[in-house]
């Protein structure tokens, strides 16, 4: 029988966590779905469990070393309106080991359009989105640790930065920070081992940054299986061996500088088995073998019998500080290739943005504001033309300025989706297992805006009791007025099914499923 408290401890390239947690006997035992891992270290035991049943369907995925690596990590979460909510809910539901919450920021009616644990009569009530959350996001999973930072009083450096000592093996901002706080924690976190995450859910449009240090550790950078394939021809090119695979099987799958062994060899007396062979792909069916040109192949060119086999190996990977991809936004994971030329606009957008709420009292634009919108254009011109770049193009400054007049608006679905991303990154950060995004992410849905910027009657907060102010800033009141005249059904209830209800339940009124 195991003991009633247990301590736990792992180690990972973040940090060194001991902790204790408390759980009653029944809830560690051995069953059909609760494995229990046992490890002894200078006579000490260290036990970590990992529920397969709660877990069942992420462990096909993630497997079991992941998903422990993640149950021993600790993530700070900075910023609890829409796209904070949504960070947290997938961390927790993934089962990391602890969340701490900052934000000492009470609601606003635009927040309650994304965050689904507010509610309209939260606005005014005098309690931090981090404290209304918290209980909730509690009940989620039983396994995570979800406090709040309550000391934390004030957005600042001196508030912030000494969080980042307690352990903390990613930190994660969803709100707006000015850009010298930010420097200065994307610093820490690199001072500290940990990993840096930030992200803006602005009307139609948001931003991810993530940088995992100078030297981050992917396990497994695409969690796929080793590729296989059966060994079709072997022959000698000077010093390289160059290898075939059987076409009928489909192509070998490989990259350059990936590591296979070779297995059932059978008149191949220069290729040895339980070896690591580093491979130079030179087609889909081909690739090389350098460093053996001492040894011949029996047969060149005629079919072999043998199997290759792809062997993982960890990869490691260099990412830049959120100051120098500021000034430099180098290579950028595409969202979507027929807007191969937005994320350099909203790169340079989402910077005006922040210079524009710099000197505007920490706000953003007043939806429907022209001239403030075109002062974030005019900033935007300015930049480009440093750059020695054309001039903003119609199209451009339209993007420029819906950016600027939905910046407040909390969108569900776009939380929804960048929530999923960067849940996905914290993971990520977490476990070791894929690879991250690196550097700057970029994602919109400007084609569901109008031509446009709508008259500032026609989005203003309506302040009324309900959650759509953050849709009419971005759509208009008449839009607002269809989608609640609208009856909305929707099959099934399961986790995407799930997902559907929170996102129409904060958008329309009439919903039956």
């Amino acid at each position: 029988m195991l003991p009633r408290l247990l301590k736990v401890r792992y180690s990972n390239r973040h940090t060194e966590n001991s902790f204790h947690r408390e759980a009653c006997t029944s809830s560690f035992r051995t069953s059909m779905n609760l494995k229990v891992f046992l490890l002894y270290d200078n006579c000490s035991m260290i036990v970590y469990s990992v529920d397969e049943k709660l877990y069942s369907r992420q462990l096909y995925v993630m497997g079991h070393e992941a998903q422990r690596r993640m149950m021993a990590s600790k993530a700070l979460l900075v910023g609890c309106s829409g796209l904070g909510a949504e960070v947290a809910k997938n961390c927790i539901l993934a089962g990391i080991h602890s969340l701490v919450i900052v934000d000492p920021l009470t609601p606003n009616t635009y927040d309650v359009g994304g965050n689904f644990y507010l509610k309209p009569e939260d606005v005014g009530s005098g309690t931090s989105r981090a404290e209304i959350c918290r209980p909730l996001l509690a009940e989620l999973n039983p396994y995570v640790n979800v406090s709040v930072a309550s000391d934390v009083t004030a957005l600042t450096a001196e508030q912030l930065i000494p969080l980042l000592d307690t352990g903390i093996t990613c930190l994660v901002v969803t709100i707006p920070l000015s850009r010298e706080l930010l420097v200065a924690l994307n610093e820490k976190c690199r001072s500290v081992n940990a990993s840096f995450v930030y992200s803006l859910s602005c009307g139609a449009f948001g931003q991810v940054f993530c940088d995992f240090g100078a030297s981050f550790t992917c396990s497994d950078k695409d969690g796929n299986p080793p590729s296989t394939s059966q060994i079709e021809s072997v022959f000698q090119e000077g010093s390289k061996i160059v290898v075939k695979v059987l076409e009928d099987q489909g192509r070998h799958g490989l990259e350059s500088g990936d590591m296979v062994t070779f297995a059932r060899l059978k008149g191949l007396p220069g290729l040895e088995t339980n070896k690591n062979y580093e491979v130079n792909i030179t087609g889909p069916y081909m690739f090389e073998i350098e460093g053996e040109p001492g040894k011949e192949v029996s047969v060149a060119g005629e079919p072999q019998q043998g199997y290759i086999t792809q062997v993982k190996q960890p990869v490691t990977i260099a990412f830049e500080t959120y100051e120098k991809r500021l000034s430099d936004m180098g290579e950028c994971m595409m969202s979507d290739f027929a807007k191969f030329d937005r994320p350099p606009l909203l790169h340079k957008a989402f910077q005006a943005l922040e210079e524009y709420r710099s000197g505007n009292g920490g706000e953003y634009p007043t939806p429907g504001d022209v001239d403030a919108c075109k002062k974030v254009v005019d900033i935007v011109g300015a930049a480009v033309a440093k750059a020695g770049e054309d001039s903003l193009t119609t199209a451009q400054e339209r993007i420029v300025l819906h950016l600027a007049s939905g910046a407040k608006a909390i969108l569900s679905p776009m939380c929804a989706a960048l929530g999923g991303i960067v849940g996905q990154e914290v993971l990520k950060a977490c476990s070791g297992k894929f690879s991250p995004i690196n550097g700057f992410f970029f994602l919109d849905a400007d084609e569901t805006l109008p031509d446009e910027l709508l008259p500032a009657d026609e989005v203003a907060a309506q302040n009324n009791g309900t959650r759509y102010d953050s849709q009419i800033a971005c759509y208009g009141k008449d839009i607002q007025q269809k989608l609640l005249d609208l009856n909305y059904f929707i099959v099934g209830a399961g986790a995407i099914g799930c997902e559907m209800l929170k996102n129409w339940a904060l958008m329309v009124r009439n919903l039956l499923f």
